[in-house]
């Protein structure tokens, strides 16, 4: 996954915890990755739909993401 891409949250990470605020406003919504950096949590993702926090961007795994179907 590269800077760019479009992406979702993966069946394991609707199931986290952690992404319960990303899954309640939407759990298809679209993501853009907007910077990679190396770690644990390398992906961070800008959300479309989050409307309780404008602008939500959140680090990620690569196993809580897919890339969005057309």
């Amino acid at each position: 996954m590269k800077v760019g891409d479009l992406v979702r949250l993966s069946e394991y990470g609707l199931c986290r915890d952690y992404n319960s605020a990303i899954a309640s406003d939407d759990p298809y919504q679209l993501g853009i990755i907007t910077k990679v950096v190396l770690g644990i949590y390398p992906y961070k993702i800008h959300w479309m739909k989050s409307h309780h926090r404008p602008n939500l961007v959140v680090t990620h795994s690569r196993r809580e993401l897919k890339y969005a179907s057309r």
